[in-house]
């Protein structure tokens, strides 16, 4: 799980050594790209309000409080290769918290990813609403562009094989 600070200011990530996600608006539809090596799945996803859990004291996750959608058990291929349109459970056997039965979607957004790299691991990234680039309904997600890393000066987009080119491996970040 990546580490996020909160001040008055502004949200601040400790380092550029933690996992990041592109995400992408198509349609009404946000999708996150999760870089993965070969050998590595998503076995589930959670996406919840980063800004109040962070300021949560002694936030405890299992609470779901904060949660906006929760699905575990994918059973479309694309989606165990991180290829995830936040909120939509189809692609997945069960569903923990239904999007938007908690809350609403937040701006700035938590995704955990449980993963399967030869064993158990996970791994988060955030990502704010605000910066996803718009496509029309039915582009391709993997054509597209993402915001990637939205936390800098300037808006980084780039295309899935960029940002995996950039991440690496799931696998090799703590977890």
């Amino acid at each position: 799980m990546s580490l996020l600070l909160i001040s008055g200011c502004g949200v601040f990530l400790p380092s550029h050594d933690y996992y990041a996600v592109g995400v992408a608006q198509i349609g009404d539809q946000l999708y996150v790209y999760a870089p993965l090596c070969d050998g590595e799945r998503v076995v589930g996803v959670e996406a919840y309000d980063n800004l109040l859990a962070g300021q949560e004291p002694n936030y405890d996750p299992a609470s779901m409080q904060f949660t906006y959608w929760k699905a575990q058990d994918p059973t479309d291929e694309s989606v165990a290769n991180g290829w995830i349109a936040l909120g939509d459970s189809s692609g997945f056997r069960t569903t923990a918290v239904v999007a938007g039965s908690n809350i609403e979607l937040p701006e700035i957004i938590g995704v955990s990813l449980q993963l399967d790299v030869g064993g158990p691991h996970a791994v988060g990234g955030v990502v704010r609403v605000s910066k996803a680039p718009r496509y029309p309904a039915g582009a391709d997600p993997g054509s597209v562009r993402y915001v990637y890393r939205p936390w800098g000066d300037g808006e980084d987009m780039r295309d899935p094989s960029e940002i995996r080119d950039e991440s690496g491996c799931a696998a090799g970040y703590p977890a």
